[in-house]
């Protein structure tokens, strides 16, 4: 029985861990949850939390029969934690409960579904992508490594998103639109064209507010 360690004790990580006890997030396989890493030890102060902080996700030495899942938003802090997890030999385990995917679903290592996201076929789901709760998915999508797309976001057919990008709840990716590596899309913004690599937009159309230097 394998005990599932959670990277990251803030909001998200306490959501997290809501959906890990209540429901069968990882679809028959036999595990518990066991704690937390945090560098932060009064993080879950005030909080009524059904596990402790058990360790720093930077020192922690994985276990034979640890599996860890990462609770962080913000793509390149996701990296930052994972990393030297990785680099000890961690596993990292994905998580999709009570969600409507079809059976053509690519699911990458570490990547994390919340409650009620569908998707058509023939999607790929990169490495440690993060999708919350209610995130619909078309046919055909791609969606890179470490991306993380919020609540109730839509993409649709044939889209592509990059690696690291961010889109926040309720954006809209119109079908066959790229959205390129480490931009982001704010909260309700329709993205009509193509968003460059490293540029944040805003808007309905979605227009470019800031552009990361090359």
């Amino acid at each position: 029985m394998d005990r599932v360690l959670i990277i990251g004790a803030g909001g998200w990580g306490r959501e997290v861990l809501h959906q890990l006890i209540h429901g069968d997030a990882a679809n028959g396989v036999e595990w518990y949850v066991d704690g937390f890493l945090d560098g932060r030890a009064h993080i879950l102060d005030g909080y009524n939390v059904e596990v402790p902080i058990v360790g720093d996700p930077m020192t922690y030495v994985p276990k034979p029969d640890d599996a860890f899942v990462c609770a962080i938003g913000e793509p390149r802090e996701r990296y930052k934690y994972v990393q030297p997890i990785l680099e000890k030999g961690g596993k990292f385990i994905p998580i999709c409960t009570q969600t409507f995917l079809s059976s053509r679903v690519h699911l990458g290592q570490g990547c994390l579904l919340g409650h009620w996201v569908q998707s058509g076929p023939d999607v790929w789901i990169g490495d440690f992508a993060n999708i919350q709760a209610q995130a619909t998915i078309g046919h055909d999508v791609r969606i890179g490594i470490y991306a993380h797309l919020g609540a109730q976001v839509f993409v649709g057919g044939g889209a592509r998103i990059g690696d690291f990008a961010v889109l926040h709840p309720r954006a809209m990716i119109l079908p066959g639109v790229a959205v390129g590596d480490d931009a982001v899309v704010g909260a309700g913004a329709v993205v009509m064209k193509d968003v460059p690599a490293g540029a944040t937009v805003f808007g309905n159309p979605a227009k470019i507010i800031f552009q990361k230097p090359a």
